[in-house]
């Protein structure tokens, strides 16, 4: 199994999964956009969201799944759990590297509007802000966290475990931060899909990354959807929501601090395994960026990122 091959196939699925993807989106549009002209007004309602996670996981995810089902991969058998104490803290850690990371994602994007005069807008959050709180609960609590563990731990990290598993670790969660296409969330996406990839490689168990990923993303995602769209006129519902944001924040505030704190105390003791594939002679990392299907992923990521 030589190294740059592997990593090449596993970046074409990505691209195509990409353009598939792309591809049913703006046929979906363009079938919204004559329904339309034609006066099914009702089509103006859809939500977007749903229909883009429609056209990924409907679509291009069973295109991807039969490119990379023929590579070979590795299966960690289950047996090494973490404890109830080890996963709160995990729980912490996690939360404190979200909002460290949203803070990175807002001053580079901060920078670039200062930089270029053009404002800049967060596109997940103004989705986000439009949608029904249910279908927000749905669409990033349940679907999203499900298929997005599966693709990106379990898929991704059983084909290059077998090369070590701080490359694992590493490329899983890069790829994960690329693939959300903006730098809002590219850096907190980034250091989640790192500590989801290590969970689930150290205890082959996608369970700790998907209820995690389902915590970061109800917390993050959904319960400030519902404050923000229940503050208005002076209610009940406006002063719990006042209430709501007040706690999100001692949240937010505390667990950064934990997050910097448990690291600091535990990242050295992290047990990591090697890999039992052979090196590269050229060098693993040089192998890997310059596998054709892995650069044709980065641009396709870096055009995202521009658009």
């Amino acid at each position: 199994m030589e190294a740059r091959k592997q990593f090449s196939k596993i970046g074409w699925a990505f691209v195509v999964f990409c353009l598939v993807d792309v591809v049913i989106q703006v046929l979906m549009a363009a079938g919204i956009m004559v329904g339309v002209a034609r006066g099914y007004m009702w089509m103006t309602d859809i939500n977007f969201l749903l229909m883009g996670q429609i056209s990924m996981y409907l679509f291009a995810f069973p295109v991807f799944w039969l490119m990379v089902r023929r590579i070979p991969s590795w299966k960690k058998k289950d047996g090494e759990g973490i404890s109830a104490g080890s996963f709160i803290l995990w729980t912490v850690v996690c939360f404190g590297f979200t909002y460290i990371g949203n803070f990175a994602g807002q001053l580079i994007m901060g920078g670039v509007e200062v930089i270029t005069g053009n404002p800049q807008q967060n596109p997940v959050m103004d989705v986000l802000d439009q949608m029904n709180p249910w279908m927000v609960f749905l669409s990033t609590v349940i679907v999203a966290p499900v298929m997005e563990e599966l693709m990106f731990r379990k898929i991704l990290i059983d084909r290059i475990v077998p090369f070590g598993q701080k490359a694992a670790v590493v490329v899983s969660g890069v790829a994960f931060g690329l693939f959300h296409g903006n730098f809002y969330q590219f850096f907190y996406a980034c250091c989640l899909g790192m500590i989801f990839a290590y969970l689930y490689s150290s205890t082959g168990r996608m369970r700790y990354g998907i209820l995690l990923h389902m915590l970061i993303n109800m917390v993050g995602g959904v319960l400030p959807v519902v404050f923000m769209q229940a503050m208005g006129e002076f209610s009940v519902e406006a002063a719990f929501s006042v209430l709501g944001i007040m706690l999100l924040g001692v949240l937010m505030l505390g667990t950064m601090l934990g997050a910097i704190v448990l690291t600091c105390i535990y990242a050295r003791r992290l047990a990591w395994f090697t890999g039992w594939v052979p090196v590269p002679e050229r060098g693993f990392w040089r192998s890997v960026l310059t596998a054709p299907g892995v650069i044709g992923f980065l641009a396709v990521c870096v055009m995202m990122f521009l658009l």
